[in-house]
């Protein structure tokens, strides 16, 4: 007889758990789920600045004139006048009857920064997916079914108590 009555306790626990677990409710009342879809697009344009370097070759160049004057004689010594940048060099002499010029152009590159002159474009599309769980609204439960219920609980607990009491009592 012990064995009955493990048995129908046994039976007794799992009809009370069978009543709160979470497979059973999820079963009778699932959740509502909602998936929310977010589109994420971003077009992009970058500009950027660049350099560029033009390279100028160096190059001699002479050049005369002839201005009417009267000799200045053997004595005179012609005295050079000079003029120099970072791209050229000029120096310029009276030999008579003429006035010579010089000019020298030093080899160079020239840097020239160009504004938004590379352009990158970007585009990329992103697709998120967010899922949230939203209970829904607690169903009504009738009246009539709380007293049915709790009738059965009445009734599982009279027949608990009449078998333990005919097990342990009776038989002493």
């Amino acid at each position: 007889m012990p064995k009955v009555n493990i048995f129908i306790l046994s039976l007794f626990l799992a009809v009370l758990s069978m009543g709160c677990s979470r497979r059973w409710c999820n079963s009778h009342f699932p959740p509502s789920i909602d998936s929310i879809y977010k589109y994420v697009v971003r077009d992009s344009i970058i500009i950027k600045d660049t350099t560029i370097y033009i390279h100028l070759p160096g190059e001699v160049v002479h050049d005369s004139i002839e201005i009417p004057c009267p000799d200045p004689g053997p004595a005179y010594i012609p005295k050079k006048v000079y003029a120099e940048t970072s791209l050229a060099k000029a120096s310029a002499w009276f030999q008579w009857p003429n006035i010579k010029l010089e000019l020298i152009q030093k080899d160079t590159t020239i840097t020239q920064r160009l504004e938004n002159a590379i352009k990158e474009m970007y585009h990329y599309k992103n697709l998120y997916t967010n899922v949230t769980n939203t209970l829904q609204p607690v169903k009504y439960v009738p009246g009539i079914y709380k007293i049915a219920l709790w009738l059965w609980v009445g009734v599982i607990l009279a027949v608990v108590g009449y078998v333990t009491v005919r097990l342990f009592v009776l038989k002493r």
